[in-house]
């Protein structure tokens, strides 16, 4: 068998090797969702608006050392309207 001490380190290291999995899988999950939604915005966005959104990110880069408030293009900005809730439904599953 081996030491108490022995048993303890490894089922730490058990412990430690299933969380990081798991936190590991929701993170590949999150990146996936993510990737599926830019993919949903590009795809119905106008090229007009892709236009834009590419000025104000160059600007953001370019200004960020100086101004820190420019990469506030980056908060979230929606208009609030009546959904079927299925991706928020996605997300509490997900969560």
């Amino acid at each position: 068998m081996g030491s108490l001490s022995q048993v303890l380190i490894r089922a730490n290291r058990e412990y430690a090797v299933n969380a990081i999995s798991k936190r590991y899988h929701r993170v590949l999950s999150g990146a996936m969702l993510s990737s599926a939604a830019f993919d949903n915005i590009d795809s119905l966005a106008s090229e007009d608006s892709i236009k834009v959104w590419t000025a104000e990110e160059e600007h953001a880069k370019r200004e960020c050392i100086r101004n820190v408030t420019v990469m506030d293009i980056y908060d979230i900005k929606m208009e609030r309207r009546e959904s079927d809730h299925s991706t928020l439904r996605l997300l509490d599953n997900w969560l």
